[in-house]
């Protein structure tokens, strides 16, 4: 569906950092049927990814010496960048790239910042401009999910309430894992859950994105087909049918096709 705006609270907007910004921009945009908008090194030669003239995804370079290693970020709309950035150190956070203003080639998009909450998962935050965030959500080529796995997930529920004024909604257990959804008034906009046994334990707190998709094991084919490395093999859920992946620089990130009934 189309997307005019986001509240407070939502993720609106997913890019991508990467070492390899030529060979992500090919296997994303022939997995999703991406087109690539490129802007020049004003704009710091971010790559805007469009399905059906709508922008859904950023894929951008990162410098030879990053210290990071390739990922999504997911980024939560907010109204003011400063007023959430002032809150983060007394909520237990810390600030990893400072609130700035995104601008060039007679463009500013929005204000931004990067956040890390206590347990370690980083996201972004976003005060739209002139660009709001993804024109589309909850249909194959966009994203339709945003969720935390966290180290400590007591620990970062109370940040992002703090931050954001959640309610949180517990979900029953699912091979152990504790999950929570975030709602603001009757809407469920993320989730948090505990990291998953399976995951090494030096691995983060981190986000993951989900995608929608058409099919999901054809998609999950195709990835691996072109470099990607299947996390978690196609399989049945409540909400749809859904897998996990890994591109060929190492970030991971989630298809579904959703089951009608929960889009919407």
């Amino acid at each position: 569906m189309i997307v005019e705006s986001y509240s407070a609270g939502t993720p609106s907007w997913v890019d991508l950092m990467t070492s390899d910004q030529d060979s992500a921009i090919d296997f994303y945009a022939d997995l999703f049927g991406w087109q690539i908008m490129r802007s020049g090194p004003e704009m710091g030669n971010y790559a805007m990814c469009m399905k059906n003239d709508q922008p859904v995804a950023g894929i951008g370079p990162l410098p030879d010496d990053a210290p990071i290693p390739a990922a999504w970020t997911t980024y939560i709309a907010v109204d003011d960048v400063d007023a959430t950035v002032a809150l983060v150190a007394d909520a237990g956070g810390q600030v990893i790239a400072p609130a700035m203003t995104v601008e060039g080639e007679g463009q500013k998009p929005g204000r931004m910042a990067v956040i890390a909450d206590p347990a370690g998962g980083v996201f972004g935050i976003w005060q739209a401009m002139d660009h709001k965030g993804s024109g589309l959500a909850n249909e194959p080529g966009a994203f339709t999910w945003n969720e935390l796995m966290s180290r400590d997930p007591q620990a970062s529920r109370d940040f992002l309430a703090a931050l954001f004024g959640y309610e949180w909604e517990a979900m029953p257990p699912m091979e152990g894992m504790v999950y929570h959804v975030a709602k603001l008034g009757d809407r469920g906009v993320a989730g948090v859950g505990s990291m998953p046994e399976q995951i090494p334990p030096e691995v983060p707190s981190f986000w993951q994105a989900y995608f929608a998709v058409e099919d999901t094991d054809d998609a999950v084919a195709r990835a691996v087909a072109s470099g990607a490395t299947m996390m978690a093999e196609p399989f049945d859920s409540p909400f749809g049918r859904m897998a996990v992946l890994s591109d060929s620089e190492g970030a991971s990130f989630s298809v579904i096709k959703l089951n009608p009934d929960t889009t919407g």
